[in-house]
């Protein structure tokens, strides 16, 4: 994409219902289920995978992702399979943020950026992904589940021009990612 941007919003894989011992909400780990939605979408995304069918011509370029053990973990998982993973911008900013708050980091973002996934919490994501398309999106309504993805096109040049409304919904995911035969 020669001039738009691409945005790439993953909601954490399920988690744990229980922080660990001495830990806080904040700490909470991956479930098996998450850990393996995780790795399916990995797979999806990595050198090997389909890219979801997606035209985007482009994976993230840069990840901006909430400081909290499932969100980090996930994005790990999501990225191993790529033989050259992009940055990953941790940030506790993301933790507890509005929706506003996360385009607010998304603005921040270099020019020379294509392509940025935010990967944080509900319900803050299933607020974005509400607040970014163009026009309502059935696909978009009754929740965002764990591991969920959308990626959205965003007719602009610079990422400091991101505003809710703008976008176009390139593609809705929800686990189970099957992987390709």
């Amino acid at each position: 994409m020669a001039t738009g941007r691409v945005l790439w919003v993953l909601r954490h894989a399920k988690t744990v219902r229980r922080p660990p011992v001495g830990g806080g909400d904040h700490e909470r780990v991956l479930a098996i289920r998450g850990r393996h939605d995780a790795d399916a979408l990995g797979e999806r995304l990595g050198d090997d995978g389909d890219l979801l069918g997606l035209d985007t011509g482009t994976v993230p370029a840069l990840v901006l992702c909430s400081t909290a053990a499932r969100t980090v973990e996930t994005t790990e998982r999501v990225l191993a399979k790529m033989a050259t993973p992009p940055p990953v911008t941790y940030l506790r900013s993301l933790y507890g943020a509005s929706p506003e708050d996360v385009l607010e980091q998304v603005s921040m973002v270099d020019e020379d950026v294509p392509s940025v996934m935010v990967v944080g919490h509900n319900p803050t994501m299933e607020a974005l992904v509400a607040a970014m398309p163009r026009q309502p999106t059935p696909a978009l309504s009754g929740g965002f589940a764990t591991c969920g993805l959308v990626v959205f096109e965003l007719p602009i040049r610079r990422w400091d021009e991101v505003a809710p409304r703008t976008a176009w919904v390139l593609g809705v995911f929800v686990p189970p990612f099957a992987t390709r035969p």
